[in-house]
């Protein structure tokens, strides 16, 4: 497990992901989940092949003091995605679908700006678990980018009426021959700048908060 770390160079999001796991309810009592994050007192973040998957992901997770809808609000809002991260220069909506699935370009500078990865993503819209939890995903749109891959995909459930788990999970292929480890450290810091973002704006500090449902 990692500490939060400051915003890191690459590619933060061009934004694929994936969640698979969250259990645990906010009306069933303490969420255990929720206890599981706090008692670490920080977000984490790791690599990891999720099931099904043959790649992998950078992972972040985190406990925001704040309601599932005021979190939900951040993660819709696509506009914004620039300020998740330093290294996304440019987040715009550029379609809807009848489906409910947004589309949204993004842009990112790297090495410092020398030059710049985009994509095209489609969000789907958000969609409903079995155990409670929501989960928007997006999926590079084919033919619409300068790199070869990434997904992104949002997992937040409610643990109590004023607390939220959210989990990131990102994979980006740039199309650029790079170590796995370096870009391991990329996808892991992006998805921690991105779960810090959100916690940040939604709780309105940057505080850990422990968890009292």
């Amino acid at each position: 497990m990692h500490t939060r770390t400051a915003p890191c160079s690459l590619a933060l999001l061009l934004v694929g992901t994936v969640l698979w796991v969250s259990p645990a309810r906010a009306d069933d009592g303490p969420d255990a989940e929720a206890a599981r994050v706090s008692a670490a007192g920080h977000a984490a973040k790791w690599n990891w092949t999720p099931p099904g998957r043959n790649a992998r992901f950078g992972h972040a997770e985190t406990l925001i003091h704040a309601s599932e809808a005021t979190v939900k609000q951040l993660v819709l809002d696509f506009g914004k995605y620039r300020e998740l991260a330093s290294s996304i220069t440019n987040s715009r909506v550029v379609g809807h679908e009848p489906d409910g699935a947004t589309k949204v370009y993004l842009q990112m500078g790297v090495l410092n700006n020398t030059f710049h990865l985009w994509d095209v993503t489609r969000f789907a819209a958000p969609r409903a678990t079995g155990d409670g939890s929501e989960i928007v995903e997006g999926q590079k749109v084919p033919g619409q980018g300068n790199i070869d891959d990434a997904v992104l995909v949002w997992t937040m459930h409610p643990a109590g009426p004023n607390w939220t788990v959210l989990k990131f999970d990102l994979l980006l292929a740039p199309g650029l021959p790079a170590p796995q480890s370096l870009l391991d450290e990329q996808l892991r810091d992006s998805a921690m700048d991105a779960v810090n973002s959100v916690h940040d704006r939604a709780q309105g500090s940057k505080d850990w908060i422990t968890y009292a449902p």
